[in-house]
């Protein structure tokens, strides 16, 4: 009846026969039992005869190995222990359908049963890991998305004390418990799966952003610099971290007052430049990375041109030194030129800009025109005066 397709008969002639006091006592009988309700589990038309007929096969099996282990594992070996394996797949197939349709508390509730599954099949040798690696994770996601905190951080311990890697997505793993600690306050947690999974993934950009959130808390400047530079170290290739630690650097040093400049400003000017050029190196036509170092050298320039416009004096060291301020004046606009004229090659043949484009363009255009002007190359900078005048009537 199961293959004809008859299940509600078939359940209820197994159900008859089990009412026998002598058919009780048979492994065979109870086996039976499993394969009609684990079909109706998985059958649309007849599942809701029972509220989960899985749940009834995995008893009847293990009812079955109470009678007789020996006989139990004679007759699922004789079927390469389908009935068992059946339903270990059924759950697990079932919670990844109520996963998709997001309904994931009841995807957790089945990746559990699944699991019961999975770990009764393990302890009997019968096949699968301690750890089920794909349906833990799964379960762990649906823990995660259901708000289950507590639920979601247990799963992902266990993948992640057993440094599970290797595909992409397993990193959230690591992502999501280094969160978590870090929320929790729990330093040594959050430093133990930020380096789990930095090892596993070194390449991954979330987790050191945990790791820079704990020190900015701290207000530990130092260490958040040690920190960028064994990651950049470990990972010269990451553009993204190279620009951060630039932009960083950037906006502590450029301060408007001198007086608030930091006391290693000359050794971060160095810095700074070095590390936009190594994101240049990467990627030369990047819109950021052009204007910002181009801005690095502008306003040494502005600085220096202050502190030349401060000398009134006419005596010949006066003059002398005065002069040779203007002339650095005009060696940081040398530097400044390339980078702002990508930037402006970069915006100008745009049809339209966004309104960020708009003011990085008219920056670029304004700060050329001061550059070409110390230069002394008139047309240029008239050149770019007048672009800059253009772009607020663009689209």
């Amino acid at each position: 009846m199961v293959k004809n397709g008859e299940l509600d008969k078939a359940k209820e002639g197994v159900d008859q026969l089990l009412t026998n006091a002598k058919q009780q006592k048979k492994v065979e009988a109870w086996i039976t039992k499993a394969k009609v309700y684990a079909a109706i589990a998985a059958n649309d038309k007849f599942k809701t005869l029972v509220p989960d007929g899985r749940a009834d096969a995995f008893a009847a099996i293990k009812k079955a190995e109470e009678i007789d282990k020996n006989e139990l594992v004679k007759q699922l070996t004789l079927e390469s222990y389908k009935p068992i394996y059946d339903l270990y797949a059924g759950y697990f197939d079932l919670g990844a359908s109520q996963y998709n349709a997001e309904k994931y508390e009841d995807a957790l509730a089945t990746f559990q049963k699944s699991n019961d599954v999975s770990s009764y099949i393990f302890s009997r040798g019968w096949g699968l890991s301690q750890l089920d690696t794909t349906l833990t994770y799964y379960a762990a996601l649906s823990a995660m998305n259901a708000k289950k905190e507590e639920e979601a951080t247990g799963l992902f311990q266990k993948l992640a004390d057993a440094n599970i890697g290797g595909k992409p997505e397993y990193v959230t793993i690591y992502r999501y418990l280094a969160k978590y600690y870090l929320d929790k306050k729990d330093v040594p947690n959050m430093q133990k799966y930020i380096k789990t999974g930095q090892a596993l993934y070194p390449k991954d950009d979330y987790l050191p952003l945990v790791e820079f959130d704990y020190l900015r808390n701290q207000g530990d400047k130092k260490a958040i610099y040690a920190k960028y530079e064994e990651l950049i170290a470990s990972n010269p290739q990451n553009y993204e971290m190279i620009i951060d630690y630039a932009n960083e650097l950037f906006n502590e040093t450029h301060v408007s007052d001198v007086k608030d400049r930091p006391a290693d400003y000359d050794e971060r000017i160095v810095k700074i430049e070095d590390l936009y050029k190594k994101a240049l190196a990467l990627k030369p036509e990047a819109l950021e990375a052009n204007l910002n170092l181009a801005k690095h050298y502008f306003n040494q320039a502005l600085f220096i041109e202050e502190d030349a416009n401060k000398i009134k004096s006419t005596k010949p060291e006066d003059v002398k030194k005065k002069e040779e301020l203007k002339a650095q004046v005009v060696a940081l606009c040398d530097k400044a030129i390339p980078p702002f004229e990508a930037v402006y090659n970069n915006l100008i043949t745009k049809e339209t800009l966004k309104l960020s484009e708009k003011s990085e363009l008219k920056s670029a255009c304004n700060n050329l025109a001061y550059c070409y002007d110390r230069k002394k190359d008139k047309a240029k900078s008239d050149f770019y005066q007048k672009k800059y005048d253009e772009i607020d009537s663009r689209k």
